[in-house]
């Protein structure tokens, strides 16, 4: 028997970049979900994004469901910043690899995200749409200062610029929220690709209880009709009521009831 939550994830290099730096991973026997966004203008941001996914594959898969706990992830974050520290000293000279990071975990009731960046967490629950991470750059700063409004961030020169990030500096900060979570809450994960190109309300729109495969074409075919001048990446979760996901032999990775894995051969879509 197979009962697992709901997902479904896409990534594409876009329309303007030779290079995808995003990676992302659907770990659903443990009900985790990762999304990672190499930096761009830094070196090796594709190398970056797939090192921080796979520490926190390999951390995560140390531990039965029932073992693991958010402490663990937050290890793993810390223990990809490291590695990342490392690699750039010895192979880059000192230069910079680096990614941002945002994970949503769910286990007895309650969901938790993770990150460190500006790649983004959503939740669209009883009709109410919400961002339940919050931007780690430049810009977001400016505006819980009053500096400027939520409508000048995408105008600003300094809207590329984030202050956290895996891999730049020798400790990282990170985020944790927890919450409770309710059957047939709908997540999103992404990469500021996709919200480079569309905005709150549009995204929102995009969410209306189609399938969630449906679901992540729409955002990404609207992404790239809108240039996508970056990366684009996002995974949509439906949770289902599965706080323990049972997996058999049988998996189908193509069912839309189970989670697909698509890699980066979803880059060539058109």
């Amino acid at each position: 028997m197979t009962r697992t939550n709901t997902s479904y994830a896409i990534s594409h290099r876009g329309v303007v970049r030779q290079l995808n730096e995003d990676s992302f991973a659907e770990i659903s026997s443990h009900n985790l979900w990762v999304v990672a966004d190499g930096m761009g203008g830094h070196e090796a941001g594709d190398y970056a994004s797939q090192l921080v996914v796979d520490a926190i594959r390999a951390k995560v898969l140390n531990y039965t469901y029932e073992e693991l706990t958010v402490d663990h992830i937050v290890s793993a974050v810390k223990k990809a910043n490291y590695d990342l520290k490392q690699y750039s000293h010895y192979h880059l000279g000192g230069k910079i690899a680096g990614s941002t990071i945002v994970i949503l975990f769910i286990k007895n009731d309650e969901f938790f995200v993770v990150w460190a960046g500006d790649s983004r967490a959503y939740l669209l629950r009883d009709g109410d749409f919400a961002q339940i991470s919050s931007d780690h750059s430049q810009v977001n700063e400016l505006v819980a200062q009053g500096v400027i409004s939520k409508s000048e961030m995408g105008s600003h020169p300094l809207s590329n610029v984030i202050t956290r990030a895996v891999g730049v500096a020798d400790d990282i900060n990170i985020d944790v929220i927890k919450r409770e979570v309710r059957s047939e809450d709908m997540f999103l994960l992404c990469s500021d690709g996709l919200t480079g190109e569309l905005s709150d309300q549009e995204i929102c729109s995009m969410l209306d209880g189609q399938s969630v495969i449906d679901t992540g074409l729409a955002l990404m075919h609207s992404s790239l009709v809108r240039g996508a001048k970056d990366n684009v990446t996002c995974i949509v979760v439906v949770y289902n009521g599965v706080d323990k996901p049972v997996m058999d032999d049988e998996f189908d990775s193509l069912s839309e009831k189970t989670v697909p894995l698509f890699g980066r051969q979803l880059n060539r879509l058109p």
